[in-house]
């Protein structure tokens, strides 16, 4: 039976681990470093830690439908408290590890959590200081010994569960497909983040469709790498609850900062990741090749273009033209495939847009960026490229189980069994984005005559100048930040003459008294490639990075505008003047 076939018959997403788990038993499920070294855990052992973790939150006395906190990277314990809380018949409610203490207070309130998972004592000290004071909350467990002397809060380590209980008496509980799995925050790029309410049945609606994109190249024997939030849904559904429906293997990263020695490491065949990721490695393979000799310089170029041509103009493509790009695909592509291990087989990107230039850069080195597109609220995939036919430019057609169709002006709506049950305690803001059963994503985007989907821009972020110019910064902004120099910008002109942009440089390639000339023609040479109302007029170059740290960037590396627009708008306010 196809794995396709097997999740139609799940009702509950502990439902799909526990069968998965009796057919592969001893097979190595996750992986993790330990002492330097990847250590596995098979199905069995993770199916009975699971176990005593969902007997050990009923013994603590909670109930069906309530929900339980997890604050932690991304790790086993992860994984296993989350099918834990599911299958005691309560709800797991990520929670990002970046979150401050004003954050954890709005979070435990707000999802009214009974429970929570921390990983160690650092996220601890955070957490207990929003914790202390929230009644609700009496129950602590920990993946790692804490030290912890107010006693203000029960709290239980992890280890001592699977040692002392005994996982005969386990039941799972019997949930209704339609009953609510998680409570998934916004990231919340602009405003309060809002609990967005996922059921059994739209994750698994979700996974039917995200496994027959890939039907021309079955998911089979997969090893998937995990370095993501896990407390996104992006992550949480692709990084944890697909490899599950296909019975693949997950490693988890060390750190952001090690994921390049854990990749030759782990040789995964699938990685997905956000843009930014992409942009990253797009420049470090740049700069490193701007190292090497002048005719090393020059032939790499070549090898590009060829590549490029052999995407963009196939009938061109002679001979001539196969032969010497096979030849420098020895010298440059092999290297390159090699940083990501031996076994990739394609890169998926989602969470946000991925310009044109870097997806037609690693296509010509022979790799493959499948771009789909999603959202929190559908659980998360709507649509995704093929590899039999990956469209550049495109996030590709939908996902099988979602129905599609554009607003008079261009907001793409949404229909399907993965759309949300509803944002959390929040009706009015429901009703606003659903309506008549369609979910309005408040994304602009057109659909092509190979029904292949393109997004255009968010509907929020839509600029209209004092000219009445409609403008879509995210093109723009995509371009600009696809240049070496460049490290991250954020485009204004809301109600304004014209466009401008805040910069913030790579300080590594751009000497200090050069910047504001380098920068000054890369805007040059991008304006050359725009409308007139599109053009940025000024620009201010920031010395202050945007970061998930000083709060100007979400976990999934998208910049948080009315934040920036906040912090800046003096300089902003003076360009204008």
């Amino acid at each position: 039976m196809s794995e396709q076939k097997k999740i139609l018959n799940y009702n509950t997403l502990p439902e799909m681990f526990f069968k998965q788990a009796k057919e592969n038993s001893f097979k190595p499920l996750l992986w993790f470093k330990k002492n330097n070294k990847y250590c596995s855990l098979t199905w069995k052992n993770i199916e009975n830690k699971i176990k005593k973790v969902s007997l050990e939150i009923k013994k603590i006395g909670l109930k069906n439908g309530d929900k339980v906190l997890i604050v932690s990277e991304n790790n086993p314990n992860w994984f296993i408290a989350d099918f834990a809380i599911m299958a005691s018949g309560c709800i797991t409610v990520p929670a990002y590890t970046t979150y401050t203490k004003k954050d954890f207070e709005y979070i435990i309130d707000d999802s009214e959590a009974k429970l929570a998972f921390i990983s160690n004592q650092n996220l601890f000290n955070n957490f207990i200081q929003a914790a202390k004071n929230k009644k609700k909350l009496k129950n602590i467990i920990t993946f790692k010994k804490i030290n912890y002397k107010k006693k203000k809060k029960k709290v239980i380590y992890v280890e001592e569960i699977y040692k002392s209980k005994n996982s005969s008496k386990f039941k799972i509980n019997k949930k209704n497909k339609n009953d609510d799995a998680c409570i998934i925050y916004t990231s919340g790029t602009s405003g309060k983040p809002k609990g967005v309410v996922l059921t059994h049945k739209s994750i698994i609606s979700n996974l039917i469709g995200s496994i027959d994109v890939f039907k021309s190249s079955p998911l089979k024997n997969e090893r998937f790498i995990s370095f993501l939030p896990l407390s996104h849904a992006y992550e949480h559904t692709a990084g944890q609850f697909l490899p599950v429906a296909v019975a693949a293997q997950i490693f988890y990263a060390e750190s952001l900062e090690k994921l390049f020695t854990n990749l030759k490491e782990v040789n995964p065949t699938i990685i997905s990741a956000v843009p930014r990721l992409y942009e990253t490695i797009y420049k470090k393979i740049l700069n490193n090749i701007l190292q090497k000799k002048t005719l090393i310089q020059k032939l790499f170029k070549i090898n590009c273009e060829l590549g490029k041509m052999k995407y963009e103009n196939p009938k061109k493509y002679n001979l001539f033209h196969k032969i010497l790009k096979l030849l420098l695909s020895l010298i440059f592509d092999i290297k390159i495939k090699k940083i990501f291990g031996s076994k990739l087989k394609f890169f998926i990107s989602g969470g946000g847009a991925l310009s044109y230039e870097i997806n037609i850069f690693f296509e010509s080195l022979g790799i493959k960026i499948l771009q789909g597109y999603g959202l929190t609220e559908t659980s998360p995939t709507v649509s995704c490229n093929r590899p039999e036919f990956n469209k550049l430019g495109t996030v590709g057609p939908v996902i099988k189980g979602i129905n599609i169709k554009l607003a008079k002006d261009g907001e793409i709506l949404i229909k399907g069994d993965s759309v949300m049950k509803a944002y959390w305690k929040l009706n009015s803001e429901t009703k606003k984005k659903i309506k008549k059963n369609w979910f309005h994503t408040g994304d602009i985007g057109e659909i092509d005559s190979d029904n292949y989907l393109k997004i255009t821009d968010r509907k929020k972020d839509i600029i209209v100048t004092t000219g009445g110019d409609n403008i879509a910064p995210q093109k723009i902004e995509n371009m600009l930040s696809s240049k070496n120099e460049i490290s991250k910008v954020a485009i204004f002109g809301d109600n304004k003459p014209f466009l401008i942009a805040l910069i913030v440089v790579n300080n590594e390639l751009v000497k200090k008294n050069l910047i504001h000339d380098k920068i000054n023609l890369i805007i040059k040479e991008v304006n050359n490639k725009l409308s007139t109302t599109e053009k940025i007029r000024k620009f201010i170059i920031v010395q202050d990075d945007f970061t998930q740290e000083n709060g100007l960037l979400t976990p999934t590396m998208k910049i948080k505008k009315s934040l920036v627009f906040e912090k800046f708008k003096k300089q902003i306010e003076n360009l204008y003047s």
